[in-house]
């Protein structure tokens, strides 16, 4: 710890990777089927004391959650976090657009939940900006990043492509990092820390927007 109370944790900065069209779909195909056999077991659940609050970032916008998915019985909760942003194609500010895509992304538990390592995710909206992002639990590093770059490609055709961004964050707790106990690089500007929440911004609920 700093004095400032600040955990200091590695950030893993990322550039796009080359990944084979056909090997991100037999890993998906996996998940998918893996995913199903954890739901039919009850190894899924959806816990509701997250959703409705907003969390303010350190880049000046908000977002607010809307679901949250978590494994059950995994043991000591991890410490990596992925940060994952993006923005919809053609949908632009349409309410009814969104209602729509945050009720379809349900399913898209499917193509996550089984992967490597996955402990967690949040998932955020921020109407203002129209960005959503993934606030996940992972197990390894490397496992969380290996899931990013397969959700790049998974997403492409749905998402502008230049809003697609994300952070892997070691060595800290959830509730850490939602706190904004994370030393951000010295050469980060205030509009490259979309990922990292403010340590002052309390959650605070909301009425969850349908």
């Amino acid at each position: 710890m700093h004095n400032d109370g600040k955990v200091m944790s590695r950030i893993h900065e990322t550039q796009p990777a080359r990944i084979a069209h056909v090997k991100v779909l037999l890993d998906e195909l996996r998940c998918v089927l893996s995913t199903l056999s954890l739901l039919v077991r009850g190894h899924i659940c959806m816990p509701r004391d997250m959703v409705g609050r907003e969390i303010a970032f350190a880049d000046g916008t908000r977002s607010e959650i809307y679901r949250e998915t978590a494994m059950r019985h995994l043991g000591a909760p991890p410490r990596v976090m992925l940060a994952v942003r993006f923005r919809l194609r053609l949908v632009g500010s349409s309410r009814v657009g969104h209602a729509l895509f945050r009720f379809e992304s349900l399913f898209n538990t499917l193509l996550f939940a089984a992967h490597p390592g996955f402990h967690s995710k949040l998932w955020l909206t921020d109407p203002v900006t129209n960005y959503y992002r993934g606030i996940y639990e992972w197990r390894d590093p490397e496992y969380a990043a290996a899931y990013a770059e397969i959700l790049r490609v998974v997403l492409s055709p749905w998402i502008q492509t230049s809003s697609f961004a994300y952070r892997v964050i070691d060595r800290i707790s959830r509730s850490e990092f939602l706190e904004g106990q994370v030393v951000p690089d010295w050469f980060e500007t205030p509009e490259d820390l979309w990922w990292l929440p403010e340590r002052s911004a309390r959650s605070t609920p909301l009425t969850v927007r349908t």
